[in-house]
């Protein structure tokens, strides 16, 4: 697939002490990866229902989705999950936010299923859509 790279974004110090308040999730400066180190597939439903409340800002939104998008990743029953579905809708709705981390999950260098992620195949399907 050649797909260009989008200009890349990355979470905010803002957004992420905004949702560590709002889940109550650790905040350390020593936290390489907030995003991905938050992640929780128990709390997949509690995240995205603050993503699609209509409170947060377009830089909480997008550090969300990476959260999100790690939980997701760490479901094993992610395919057969209806709010899987669901989710890949609403990134595909709000792309122009997403783009650079659809861009990163879809790992479009490489070609060995063992190079990619799990939730890869789904991000290329949203980028061959878009």
């Amino acid at each position: 697939m050649n797909f260009p790279e989008p200009p890349a974004r990355y979470p905010t110090a803002e957004a992420m002490a905004s949702l560590a308040k709002r889940f109550d999730l650790p905040n350390h400066s020593n936290m390489q990866d907030w995003e991905y180190e938050v992640a929780d597939p128990d709390r997949i439903d509690e995240f995205v229902a603050a993503y699609l409340c209509g409170e947060l800002g377009d830089d909480e939104r997008f550090t969300l989705m990476e959260t999100i998008l790690q939980s997701f990743e760490e479901l094993e029953t992610r395919e057969s999950d209806p709010r899987w579905h669901s989710l890949l809708e609403t990134i595909a709705s709000n792309l122009d936010l997403h783009i650079s981390t659809v861009y990163y999950w879809a790992r479009l260098d490489a070609d060995n299923p063992d190079e990619m992620f799990r939730i890869s195949p789904s991000m290329r399907t949203l980028l061959r859509s878009s």
